[in-house]
């Protein structure tokens, strides 16, 4: 008996303190996968680790108890009180835990409501999932269904027509506080994608000179001249805080590369001149205790939430008729989870029946040694037939009862005809209750 499960905290239920502790690099990732699906007994397993959620989805037996065993799993690995975790995480299971991954993967569950990162960041986990070989039949059919309802929700809704982007937020929180942008000097720390997005929005915005400072000069250079920008080592990093007016973090670094240690002189240096840090980082670039230096000026992701639930109102309509869409998809893939469930038994019935039809015809065959080959072949086929139209009304109704979620005729039917099915072969056609397992998001 296998269930799917969802276990996890995102922006909705955890503070960037808990999120960044958890975060998870890809090569953390894939250790987790083999670690999870050994101690937390899970069949099938993948992780979704972005700056606004660490997320497990899986299939056990029992979706309750293992995602218990997730988070205990978890707060092992990360270092994390178990009662800390529990407190900020939802456990979700079977429909549910569906709904929750669809929703996940078309950005319904993003910060910024219609991004399309998310999407990306799925899929790579879904792939990095199937490199560590611990994709099988059910999440590789939920995934996929999660990624066609993405793929629905963006070509049949106007979600992500104007949609926001972090780094988009990012820059609008800039221009709240400075006004128009031209004039302004921008320095992007970092040189991955998002850092990419938040330099395009500055120069459409008109700062007058963005400055990429990263680790690898090789990335650096090409994001600055992409941006018709220009690039600084990583030891230039003070000097380049001294002249910029906005700074953008989104680093992979697992502590903050920007400390009071490291702006104290930067900020004595700029005599009084303000600074804008804007972290978009999990794990945080900025060390919070900057902010309590004169004139420095700190927002991290949690912060865009205002930005983000502006953006939120004027999309509402869309939303819904996007989440719409996806519980279509939801649907059809628990009615194929259904249909797998029921399918031994009517595989145990249909074997039972051909068994006894066999085992009668063997005990007549003495009685019918005058009848010719052919004959003996349509002797046989009546057999069969009779028995398979009197199988096919109960089994008819072992489908429409499975589709509709009814577990009561799927046990009475292996009552009745005393069927033999393992119990890892035979799931419930019925979800259990979610309430008692679930932290509301």
């Amino acid at each position: 008996m296998t269930e799917l499960v969802a276990v996890g905290l995102n922006h909705k239920t955890a503070p960037v303190e808990l999120r960044e502790r958890l975060a998870l690099g890809s090569a953390d990732v894939a250790a987790a996968l083999s670690v999870l699906r050994e101690r937390a007994g899970l069949g099938e397993v993948m992780v979704v680790s972005t700056c606004n959620r660490v997320e497990v989805y899986g299939v056990a037996p029992q979706w309750v108890r293992a995602g218990e065993r997730v988070l205990q799993v978890l707060a092992e690995l990360r270092g994390v009180p178990l009662t800390e975790l529990v407190a900020h995480t939802f456990v979700r299971g079977e429909r549910s835990a569906a709904s929750h991954i669809c929703r996940v993967a078309a950005s319904l569950e993003s910060m910024v409501v219609g991004e399309p990162q998310i999407l990306g960041q799925v899929k790579d986990a879904f792939d990095l999932a199937q490199r560590e070989g611990t994709i099988s039949s059910v999440l590789d059919r939920c995934l996929n269904t999660a990624f066609r309802a993405a793929k629905r929700v963006r070509s049949e809704t106007e979600i992500a027509r104007g949609a926001a982007s972090v780094p988009s937020v990012a820059v609008d929180l800039a221009r709240t506080i400075f006004g128009e942008l031209t004039g302004c000097g921008a320095l992007l720390v970092g040189a991955g994608e998002m850092a990419s997005q938040a330099g395009a929005h500055l120069k459409a915005a008109g700062v007058a000179e963005i400055a990429v400072v990263n680790r690898s000069e090789a990335r650096g250079q090409a994001l600055a001249q992409e941006l018709g920008g220009r690039f600084a080592p990583w030891d230039a990093l003070d000097a380049e805080l001294r002249r910029a007016d906005i700074v953008v973090t989104s680093t992979g670094a697992t502590t903050p590369v920007i400390d009071r240690a490291l702006l104290r002189p930067v900020m004595k240096a700029r005599r009084g001149t303000p600074i804008f840090f804007v972290d978009i980082a999990v794990p945080r670039d900025v060390d919070p205790e900057v902010a309590r230096l004169e004139q420095v000026f700190l927002y991290n992701i949690d912060d865009l939430q205002g930005i983000v639930h502006d953006n939120m109102r004027a999309r509402t309509a869309e939303a819904d008729r996007a989440g719409a869409l996806v519980e279509e998809e939801v649907a059809e893939f628990v009615g194929w989870q259904k249909s797998r469930a029921i399918g031994p038994i009517l595989k145990a019935l249909q074997g039972q029946a051909k068994a006894i039809v066999e085992g009668e015809l063997g005990r007549a065959r003495g009685k019918l040694q005058a009848l010719t080959p052919e004959q003996h072949k349509a002797v046989e086929a009546l057999a069969h037939g009779i028995v398979q139209k009197l199988l096919h009304r109960p089994m008819t109704a072992l489908r429409q009862a499975a589709s509709g979620g009814e577990a009561d005729l799927a046990g009475a039917v292996q009552q009745l005809f005393g069927l033999e099915v393992g119990r890892e072969e035979a799931a419930p056609v019925a979800a259990p209750a979610l309430a008692q397992a679930e932290v509301a998001e």
